[in-house]
């Protein structure tokens, strides 16, 4: 028998199998099918109060005002700066703003937060928002810790909120797409996952405002401008520093840096493509080899976390110095490689094999002279800015009672294993998942 025969062999004993799991419900765990709840009827547009309006959340507020099923109610933030910029944006120049996020959280007329605040302030808020009865839009990551993730997750479980995280790859199609790739067993075993954040910026990584290339700081940062005891209190006291506050993500006290900002997103992605759970193990390593710049997280890092019951391995780089290396995730399988990102799927084969053959007709087959360089299928994206496709996700979920396509149960795993990433990287040992008691352990 040929190696194609042998290799159409395996492949057909492999969707056999993977059929007969995915009708088990092996991975139904990572989908985000609709559970509707008992709740009054949907109304044609909910009320929306956005809790930051910072780099992040301006775009979010842009992406509430472009939809079609909610409008901004309120906003709240503690920056002078941010909140002269977002007035003139305002579809009703009357919208309530307020330094305290918690007038938000007790007007009873708004349905949903949304959650852009710095990293340190992510449990909290959504913490007291779902106290308030409020449905919760946050941005990634989750929570700032494992800790506070555990937290978070256990409060969900027993509000009946809707809850949406900000891993907006769940919502763009040729994610689930992907997942359905893997799942047909198509690209054979995959025992290897890379993943990427490959940036190389004229500005100094996070050392901005306005956008993530306006450097500096805006002319109102001074302490006068900006509610710096809010920001700061439930970190211990230290004077004003607006390079903390403008620039939060430098800082450990505040932000999750690469591990949390950048590759909780493909990570999050390959839990949803390959039905994954938190790894074992996470061994994290780097430093700030090249902004030396006062900053506290690195502009550097690797991480490494293994997945002994699934016999796979994922790799992390996290780079601020080079963009060579723009691909953010390769599935290496033993018959293919799948290349995903936020607007592309592409294929390639290991050789003229079963999968080769799926894809490339008899007639074409001559044309493909370097199978690593040459994708054999490249899925149509039909890519609109993800924010929007998430927020309103999260938008008609709030009115259907239904469940987010990122809720917090899936979530939950790329919180825990970024954490796992950063704990590591402190600690310069290799630590673990104790399922059990619920923490990382080392």
């Amino acid at each position: 028998m040929s190696t194609t025969d042998l290799l159409a062999r395996d492949l057909t004993t492999r969707r056999s199998f993977m059929k007969t799991a995915i009708a088990a419900g092996a991975f139904a765990g990572s989908l985000a099918s609709p559970r509707l709840a008992t709740s009054a009827a949907p109304s044609d547009e909910i009320n929306v109060g956005l809790i930051g309006v910072g780099i992040r959340g301006y775009a979010l507020h842009d992406g509430i005002n472009k939809s079609a099923h909610a409008r901004l109610g309120g906003i709240s933030d503690i920056s002078d700066h941010y909140i002269d910029r977002i007035k003139p944006r305002l579809k009703d120049p009357k919208t309530q703003i307020h330094r305290d996020y918690h007038a938000l959280l007790d007007d009873k007329s708004i349905d949903a937060i949304v959650i852009a605040a710095p990293d340190h302030w992510h449990a909290q808020m959504t913490l007291d928002a779902l106290d308030a009865g409020k449905d919760v839009y946050v941005e990634k990551p989750m929570t700032y810790s494992c800790d506070e993730a555990v937290r978070v997750r256990d409060k969900a479980r027993k509000s009946g909120r809707v809850i949406q995280v900000g891993y907006q790859r769940r919502t763009l199609a040729h994610f689930h797409k992907a997942r359905e790739i893997v799942q047909s067993g198509i690209l054979g075993d995959i025992h290897q996952i890379q993943l990427w954040s490959s940036r190389n910026r004229s500005t100094a990584p996070w050392r901005a405002y306005n956008t993530y290339s306006t450097p500096g700081l805006p002319e109102k940062s001074g302490p006068e401008y900006v509610d710096w005891k809010r920001f700061q209190a439930n970190r211990p006291a230290r004077p004003y520093d607006p390079r903390r506050f403008f620039h939060w993500q430098c800082y450990q006290e505040y932000s999750t840096g690469i591990f949390g900002i950048l590759m909780s997103h493909p990570l999050d992605a390959a839990n949803l493509v390959m039905g994954l759970d938190i790894p074992a193990t996470c061994s994290a390593t780097g430093g700030i080899y090249h902004y030396d710049d006062g900053r506290t997280v690195p502009d550097t890092c690797n991480a490494l976390f293994n997945y002994p019951s699934r016999n796979l391995t994922i790799s992390f780089v996290g780079s601020s110095t080079n963009a060579f290396l723009d691909r953010e995730a390769q599935y290496r399988g033993t018959l293919g490689t799948m290349e995903l990102g936020p607007n592309w799927l592409r294929l390639y084969a290991e050789e003229k094999n079963a999968l080769f053959d799926q894809y490339v007709a008899a007639d074409k087959a001559s044309d493909f002279k370097d199978l690593r360089a040459q994708p054999i299928h490249k899925e149509p994206t039909n890519y609109r800015w993800s924010t929007i496709e998430h927020l309103d996700d999260f938008f008609e979920n709030v009115k259907s009672r239904g469940q987010c396509k990122a809720p917090v149960e899936e979530c939950f795993k790329a919180t825990v294993a970024l954490t796992m990433a950063i704990e590591s990287y402190k600690t310069r040992r290799t630590v673990n998942w104790d399922a059990q008691k619920q923490r990382i352990g080392t």
